[in-house]
């Protein structure tokens, strides 16, 4: 499963081709009770159009987008165009800005370049879809300049991004300290906590993630369990091969050491190395992350990935088969819309359904905000009013989905997934378990 931080990762290779706007970046601030500092409903439209708007066309960037994917993305844009684009106006796909990036600069470094690649250029974009980063600081310098973003769907993003980065909302995210207060019970009730009192925690270290893991999941979770969990911290974040292998050795160990039989892992970075270090050294445990899938290869095995319960709520997540995914959608009218494009198109479905269904989740909310607003302007703040008016979404990458005011993160509901022998593949299980907050 690509996570924001490898998915980032995979986009800087010397040149690193991500697509925010460039402008005074804020720094991430820290999860807050309230919602208030967050646009709503009730905020002032101003009376003028957002940066990439005519009066014929909207300007967007799919933050997704590669040479592999344009035919896929082409058909999609045709086909919404042919349809009335957006508020009577034409949508046009411009490219990521393209920033001059070490592949080993630090996430300051990324923040700096690309907000400066796109001060820089002369263009200007309503919409960044797809974003794969799950950056606050780009995120909140988009929205400054009344550029809206929409995260990744599936991805698990910092409690502050919506705070600090207000025209920001994702159909298929989930924020972490909502997940941190939900998935507890959830683990109870499907049966991951039962006949165990030796539980840890591994964090991940991306964001604010350990914080939240220490402050709200823990405790969550030893109500859940009835015994108190042990916390560990895996930095992800880091580039350092050896420095990963190590840092996994030496929790494994502590683990072993400790008798844990039940692992968690909290946020949206690799278990991969945690359950290979884990096999290794013979620690018998089961483990739970919030993804479908942990996927085959890089050294792991098909006994590993057995020993795996993910809980997930994204239909496009990498480790969903296509099978599954088109069985999972089949009663999903604006799904088997958006898949047509693609039979029309001649364009394999196995191959590039999850592609067309992420863009047209991105291009139906799109519209349905804009469109529902009341205003005649295409902006920023009549998107956010959009949003938080829809109420339920229906989403053709998430299990349940919808809005409210303040709450710009769309998921509402998970599975769990469990591998399969039979197709060696992860497969979801059961009945969609609610996300509460």
């Amino acid at each position: 499963m690509r996570t924001r931080r490898s998915l980032q990762k995979a986009l800087a290779a010397g040149i690193l081709a991500v697509s925010l706007a460039g402008c005074s970046a804020t720094s991430a601030g820290t999860d807050t009770k309230s919602s208030s500092s967050s646009p709503t409903a009730a905020t002032a439209i101003p009376a003028q159009n957002g940066p990439g708007v005519t009066a014929d066309s909207i300007t967007v960037v799919d933050n997704y987008y590669f040479d592999a994917t344009a035919p896929v993305d082409k058909a999609v844009f045709d086909a919404y165009n042919a349809a009335g684009g957006i508020a009577g106006r034409k949508l046009v796909r411009a490219d990521q800005a393209q920033a001059n990036v070490s592949a080993t600069a630090t996430q300051a470094e990324q923040d700096q370049a690309i907000c400066l690649a796109y001060k820089q250029r002369k263009d200007r974009v309503f919409a960044v879809l797809n974003d794969v980063t799950g950056s606050v600081k780009l995120n909140s310098c988009l929205n400054e300049q009344g550029t809206v973003v929409q995260a990744w769907s599936g991805s698990v993003v910092d409690a502050s991004m919506f705070q600090e980065a207000p025209f920001t909302v994702g159909p298929g995210a989930l924020t972490n300290k909502r997940l941190a207060t939900a998935w507890p019970a959830l683990l109870k009730s499907t049966g991951f906590l039962q006949d165990t009192s030796k539980i840890a925690v591994v964090s991940d270290g991306v964001g604010d993630d350990d914080r939240i893991a220490a402050s709200t999941f823990l405790p969550a979770l030893e109500k859940a369990a009835g015994s108190t969990p042990q916390l560990f911290t895996y930095d992800t974040t880091s580039s350092d091969q050896k420095a990963l292998q190590a840092q996994a050795l030496s929790i494994v160990l502590k683990l072993k050491q400790a008798g844990i039989d039940r692992v968690v892992f909290f946020g949206s970075g690799s278990l991969g190395p945690i359950a290979i270090t884990g096999a290794k050294q013979g620690l018998d445990a089961r483990y739970a992350w919030p993804y479908s899938a942990i996927p085959a290869g890089n050294g792991v095995t098909p006994t590993m990935q057995a020993a795996v319960t993910g809980y997930a709520w994204s239909l496009t997540d990498f480790g969903v088969p296509a099978a599954a995914q088109q069985q999972l959608l089949a009663s999903n009218p604006a799904a088997a819309k958006c898949l047509s494009i693609l039979t029309r198109a001649h364009l394999d479905l196995a191959q590039n359904a999850s592609t067309a269904l992420r863009l047209c989740d991105a291009l139906n909310l799109l519209k349905q905000a804009i469109e529902g607003s009341g205003s005649k302007y295409v902006n920023a703040q009549a998107f956010i009013a959009g949003v938080e008016k829809l109420g339920t979404f229906d989403s053709v990458t998430t299990f349940r989905s919808g809005f409210g005011p303040g709450r710009h993160d769309g998921a509402l509901a998970l599975r769990k997934s469990v591998y399969q022998p039979s197709c060696k593949c992860f497969r979801y299980t059961g009945p969609n378990l609610p996300i509460s907050g």
